[in-house]
This record gives structure tokens, sequence and C-alpha cells, in this order.
């Protein structure tokens, strides 16, 4: 009896004498918390890959929002709807101007996390610490660089926000970019070479491609060549000028291997792409999946919005019949699943390959402007179209109807069908978006004809964030600004030569050379609008080549205005910060 008083006294003491709150202070030890999930390698790998999957989701993956960046730039008429509402698509309470100032702060807030608790990282060595810090700030740097492009000057966050704030405040943009300019400066000193990482992670090129970039949105010409420079001279790196990859062997050219499926990254023997971002087709995280419709988040949709729907397009015979040449949705060159949601302006169509209409990039696997006539019964049917189309291709360029035969290609500026080329349901369009005859096996439904699924549209490849080609075009660009034309033309002569392109000259080189040479090369794959805006051309070229915009085609009568040039800044940005003052841009 004593014995078990002692021991009761014992415990008693040892209960009152301790620390109450270190008591009942909660431990993780058996899953992760908040608490312990920034120690280990394998820690800040998945927070690492956070932030890749985050830059996805903004550019490649969410439905809505993946055209947002083309469509509002000199590159596209957009067919539906048929008619521009700036003033309803640019509201401050609308899905647009939240989506990117959302989507831009998760990816800072995920970085910043990242940064700030690397001090206390006990299982990583300093040269490890020094790693994650660099992708984390190239990933901080690639938020703010865009949220400052589209946005202006924008709240400047730099470390982690471990309590609700509400009193934010806007920095300039020069504020900004110089930021932006010193992580990527770090980034491109500390981050791995590219042949050290695995495909389609970051790297010394990846950053210095970016850094040449934002150096030339603020003025620092030089910068922006020497990092240009970093990348060109790279000996990992080399422009593709010879067949390569999985369809090689087949019809084609070097610039369409570029983008067929499994030939972006540096496994296949590519060693022009520096960030390729990845998908995978029915893997779980990899983002296609060919079962799903089109509301289904995850994948890259570029078929199902810029190729034409070619079921649509119909010849009518004088007597008001209608005849349809094409099946669809058929996996060849016609563009899958596409259905003409955006189609070309002229400038992007004609102008910019007037100078050498057979420049490779301009080819018939890379912009096809014929299409192979599916239902040959048409064709038999009526001998005098088969007169006209003896080979059997329906010829966009070269359209030849019978006497008293009209067209239907889609709709003008109202409801009325119009026989205008190209339009929503006939036109060409830039194979970067489809895969033509190698759709994934599951996406056929009868693979013998190219007949796919309802459920196709995707672009069943990964995509370049960065392609050694652009870096030619940024240092043209620099050089430009310094006066150095002879050598900007040398540079763009580089892309010219891989493309059997004439070469160009000195007296040619101006920023609008360049930006329409980067419509030759990089359709599809840079966010034009980011790139207009940097350059400070986004207004002046909407309203010289894209009529969309134009009073005749706007839902309010009015032109583009330059104050669109901005973002507004989101109305539940302004309400949530309570305690501060987000002031609106001009004009909204």
């Amino acid at each position: 009896m004593k014995k078990i008083y002692i021991i009761s006294m014992v415990a008693a003491l040892l209960l009152t004498g301790c620390n109450e709150d270190k008591f009942l202070e909660e431990k993780a030890l058996d899953f992760n918390s908040a608490s312990n999930s920034y120690n280990t390698v394998a820690d800040y790998d998945a927070a690492i890959t956070e932030l890749y999957y985050l830059t996805r989701e903004e550019f490649y993956t969410t439905y809505d929002r993946t055209t947002d960046l083309s469509k509002f730039a000199d590159m596209w008429i957009t067919a539906d709807p048929l008619q521009s509402n700036v003033t309803a698509d640019l509201s401050p309470s609308g899905a647009i101007a939240k989506f990117y100032w959302d989507e831009n702060y998760k990816l800072i807030a995920q970085a910043n996390t990242v940064i700030s608790r690397l001090s206390n990282a006990t299982g990583l060595t300093d040269e490890q610490k020094k790693v994650y810090e660099a992708k984390a700030r190239f990933f901080r740097a690639l938020g703010y660089r865009t949220l400052s492009y589209l946005y202006g000057g924008v709240p400047l966050q730099l470390e982690e926000v471990t309590e609700p704030k509400t009193d934010f405040a806007r920095e300039s943009k020069e504020k900004v970019l110089a930021q932006v300019l010193e992580d990527l400066e770090f980034a491109a000193a500390n981050l791995p070479e590219i042949n050290q990482v695995r495909d389609g992670e970051i790297s010394k090129p990846a950053a210095n491609m970016l850094l040449a970039e934002v150096a030339l949105a603020t003025g620092a010409n030089d910068k922006a060549i020497n990092a240009a420079t970093a990348v060109i001279s790279n000996p990992n790196l080399k422009l593709m000028t010879e067949r390569f990859g999985s369809q090689a062997k087949e019809d084609g050219d070097v610039f369409y291997d570029l983008f067929r499926p499994n030939n972006q990254n540096r496994a296949s023997g590519n060693t022009e792409g520096i960030w390729v971002i990845q998908f995978e087709t029915n893997v779980e995280g990899g983002g296609n999946n060919t079962s799903h419709f089109f509301w289904n988040p995850g994948s890259f949709w570029g078929e199902r919005f810029f190729a034409p729907q070619v079921d649509k397009f119909q010849i009518i015979k004088p007597d008001g019949t209608r005849l349809q040449l094409f099946n669809w949705p058929i996996g060849d060159m016609t563009g899958g699943r596409g259905i003409g949601t955006h189609y070309a302006v002229d400038h992007l169509y004609n102008g910019i390959w007037t100078a050498d209409f057979n420049d490779m990039r301009n080819s018939e696997y890379n912009w096809p402007r014929r299409f192979k006539i599916h239902r040959t019964n048409v064709l038999n049917d009526n001998p005098e179209l088969k007169a006209a189309m003896p080979d059997g291709y329906f010829d966009l360029e070269h359209t030849v109807l019978p006497k008293g035969y009209t067209m239907e290609t889609g709709f003008g500026g109202g409801v009325n069908a119009t026989t205008q080329l190209p339009n929503r349901f006939m036109c060409g369009y830039s194979t970067k978006m489809t895969t033509p005859f190698h759709y994934p096996d599951a996406q056929y439904q009868d693979k013998n004809t190219y007949q796919l699924a309802g459920t196709g549209g995707k672009t069943y490849t990964d995509q370049y964030f960065f392609r050694l080609a652009e870096a030619y075009l940024l240092r043209a660009e620099a050089y430009v600004n310094t006066g150095k034309k002879t050598e900007a033309a040398a540079d763009i002569n580089v892309l010219h030569a891989r493309a059997k392109a004439a070469p160009c000259s000195a007296e040619e080189m101006s920023i609008d050379y360049i930006l329409d040479e980067r419509l030759r090369e990089l359709t599809c794959e840079e966010k034009r609008r980011l790139t207009l805006v940097r350059v400070g051309k986004l207004s002046e070229r909407i309203k010289k080549y894209n009529p969309y915009f134009s009073a005749a085609h706007s839902a309010d009568g009015k032109d583009y205005d330059a104050h669109f040039d901005l973002f507004p800044i989101p109305l539940s940005a302004i309400q949530a910060n309570k305690d501060g003052a987000l002031e609106q841009n001009p004009g909204y």
C-alpha cells in the first residue's frame, strides 16, 4: 500500500511540475504536416514538383484559359463568340483577371515557402539548399514576370506568409522586375546544367532564357545579349537540322519532327528543347486522359481550339443541295477533333510568308492548306465538282468551284454564314497542335480509318516552354535595340537556314520584323500577349492586324482601346485586402 502511495505521489508531482503547453503540443510523428514537411530531399522535391504543376496548370491545362494569352493579340480571329467583347472579358470581376492573379500568386506563395524554410532544413547540405533556393527563385521570378506584364506593378511579397495579411500595396513595375532579375541571376548561377537534370526539369539555360527576356523588358540589352549568348553557346544545346525521332522515316521535315509525339525531350535526341512541359497519357497526374471530355481539367486542348471543324464545311450546289466532303473527327491532316474556335488573321496566314511562301515552317506538314477529301463518293456523284478538284484535295490557296457552286466556311461578324477563307470550318492551322496519324491507340474509334473518339481534341505531345530557337530571337531583338542590325540579321538567318527560307538583310531588321519572325517560328508556343506587352506593341498590332477587335466586330461597337493592354486588378483581391489599398489600373 505504501509503495502504491509513493508511486502516485511521484506521478502527481511529475504532472503538476511539467510545462502544460509543451505537454499538450501535438507532434506529427507518423504523417506529414506543416511542421515536419520541409526537411529532407524528398520533402523539397515534392515542393518543387508542385511548382511545375502550377506552371502547367496556368499555361496549358485550365480549359477555358489556355487561349487567353494568344487570343487577345495579333494572331487569331475568335469564331466563338462571333463578336469580341473585351469590356466584359476583362472586367475586374471576371474570370480572366482573377485567374492569372490567383495562379501566379499561388506559384509565388509556394516558392516563398520553399525559400523561407530552407534555413531550418537539417536534412539538407548547404549545396542542396542552394540548388533548391535557385529552383524556387526561378519559379518566383516566373510568377512575378507574368504578373508585371499582365497587370503592371503588383504587391511584392518575398517571404512565406504565415498568418492572414490584408494590407498589401502595389510596388512599381520597375521594382518588381528588378527583383525578377535578381532571382534569375541567382538561379542561372546555381541551377544544374541541362545535361545533369531529368527531362522536364529547369536548368541553367532555362534561367538564362527567362533572364534574357526580362532583361529586354527592363531595357538591359547588354544583359539580354549575354544571357542569350550563354544559351546559344552552351555545348549541350544545338538546333535540330536533320530529320529525327518517332516519325523520321515518314513524310515530313525537321520542323515537323520537333512537334511529333515523344520528340520534345533530350531522351529522343532533341538538343533544341530547353524546358519542356511534361504530359503523359493515361498516367495519374500526367495530364492527358483519353477518356476525359472537354470539361475535365488537366489536358492541353490545343487541337480543339486551333484546328478547323471540317465536317461543318459544306459545298452548296446551284439547286441548294449541301455536300459534305470531310468526315470528323479524323486523325489526319484535316485537324483531328478541332472546332475552329480560333483561326489565323490574314497577317499570320499570309502576310508573314510573303517574302518566302516556301519557308519550311509554312510547309504542307506544318501549316497544311490542302486537305484530302474523305468522301470520294461525293466527287464521283458530282462529276463537275470532281473536275474542279481532280487530285481529290480541297485546296484553300487555289480554290476552284464549278459554276453556280458556293461554300459555307463558317460565319462572319454576325450570325450569317460566309464563304470567306480561312474560317472556322476550313482553314490552315499549325500542326504543332495535333498528332496526325499518331494518336494514342485508346483515342481511335477505328484506327484503320483514323476515326477518333468523341473525347478527342487534346494535344498528345509535351510542350516547349523554352526552345533554343527563341534564344536567337531574343538576342536578335537586343541587337536591334542597340543598333547592331548586322548581328541581328545573322541570328535570324540561323533560323532561316534551318527552315531553308530566303535570307534576310540587316536593312530589314526592326522590332516588327522580329515579332513577325516569332510568329513564323513560335506560333502556338509563345504566349503572344506577354511578348507584345513586353515590347509595348500590343494595342498597335491588334489594331493593325486583328479585325476581330475592331468596332465593326465588337459587341459594343468600339475599337480596341490601349487601356486593355493591362488586365484589371481583380475585384476579389481589392475586396480581400481590407486594410490596404490596391489601386485599380486606369480605364477600369
